[in-house]
């Protein structure tokens, strides 16, 4: 019991009231602690903070031994000063395409905990009776849902990836031949469609985490754009109202999300020091077979270890089985070094759109990126 006195301190986001994962998150913490006599500390915080601190590492050399981040935060390893994991220690218990989700330029940075992370289209059925896979049904029943007070879609539009099924139905990608691809036809279409539908009132943007849910439970908005994550909370509020199914086809173009996993990452180098063994063995413990299992029943998450998720495929509720079924007509979310930057132009470019034109925010998108990443490049 004389390892008692040691501490391995982990990071992790916390995305307001619909985010469930940190229960299951810390109570792995407490098993492990309780089992292997080594404290484990989650420390919480949300996402924009979790972002600017890792970021700050290279200049503070402060960190965690731990952080579990979405996949795309692998692209912080230069500031976070991010450890790289050995090759084939996790081979057994990952797959290949797993694995591959946290890798920069083909060295692992991260292991994947949690798989999925994609965006589907959550629809009460009490306000559309079969499933709207068509943007069309949206502008049909306008006229009659707002008669009702009823917004027909919702969706985060200040956020870049739930910008992603838009751009994609107009053939649009951020990433091409391995460079930022942003200021295109196709985002400019993508931007003039939302801006379109807001100002028809048959889409509404809202904070993701608060008033978009709030509002999809309050049956004010018949359907949302939302991530898989969330299903577990909309799932214990709605129950009979909730019915999940593919993104719209928008113009005859299917909608496309990213998919990515939410795995571990060591910063400052933590697998340098001598808690390396415990920060290992803490990660092979998350893999476990009991863990992965302790994700899928307590909130409803999708696991990285392949045959709990051939378990939980097998044994799913309808909803969660169409949710499990719809990461194959996903996208990966690429992983190169400059997509904070390029997350940073679409976030930008979107916050604008409300306050100006397509145009506008089209330009505030270059301008952003021209500023962080295109001064890189001279």
């Amino acid at each position: 019991m004389e390892k008692n006195n040691k501490e391995i301190v982990l990071w992790h986001e916390f995305d307001g009231p619909g985010d469930t994962s940190i229960e299951v998150l810390e109570g792995i913490c407490k098993l492990y602690t309780e089992r292997f006599s080594v404290q484990i500390t989650p420390q919480v915080m949300n996402i924009t903070d979790l972002t600017a601190r890792l970021n700050r590492i290279k200049h503070t050399r402060q960190g965690p031994h731990l952080a579990m981040v979405p996949a795309d935060m692998s692209s912080y390893v230069d500031n976070g000063l991010y450890s790289e994991v050995p090759g084939g220690l996790f081979e057994d218990v990952l797959t290949e395409e797993a694995l591959s989700t946290m890798q920069m330029e083909g060295v692992q940075y991260g292991i994947p905990v949690l798989r999925g992370n994609h965006l589907v289209l959550y629809y009460n059925p009490e306000i559309y009776p079969s499933a709207p896979a068509t943007w069309d049904v949206f502008e049909e029943a306008a006229e009659r849902l707002t008669a009702q007070g009823i917004v027909p879609i919702g969706a985060d539009l200040q956020q870049g990836y739930w910008f992603i099924p838009f751009l994609t139905a107009f053939g649009g990608w951020p990433v091409q031949n391995g460079k930022p691809n942003i200021v295109s036809p196709e985002m400019k279409q993508a931007l003039e469609f939302i801006r379109d539908k807001m100002d028809q009132g048959v889409l509404v943007s809202l904070d993701g985490s608060t008033g978009l849910l709030e509002q999809f439970i309050d049956g004010k908005i018949g359907a949302i754009i939302c991530g898989e994550w969330i299903y577990n909370h909309l799932d214990k509020h709605m129950n009979d109202r909730l019915e999940v199914c593919q993104l719209p086809v928008i113009e005859g173009q299917q909608s496309l999300s990213m998919s990515s996993s939410i795995g571990l990452i060591y910063p400052n180098f933590s697998l340098t020091t001598e808690e390396r063994e415990d920060i290992l063995s803490f990660t092979r413990f998350m893999l476990s077979d009991e863990c992965q299992t302790l994700w899928t029943q307590g909130v409803q998450r999708i696991p990285a270890q392949e045959q709990v998720l051939h378990r939980l495929s097998a044994t799913a509720a309808p909803n969660k089985r169409m949710i499990l079924s719809l990461l194959d007509h996903t996208r990966p979310m690429p992983t190169y070094p400059f997509m904070i930057h390029v997350w940073e132009a679409l976030n930008a470019g979107l916050t604008e759109l409300p306050l100006s034109n397509p145009e506008q925010a089209l330009k505030k998108m270059e301008q952003t990126l021209q500023a962080s990443w295109g001064a890189l490049q001279n």
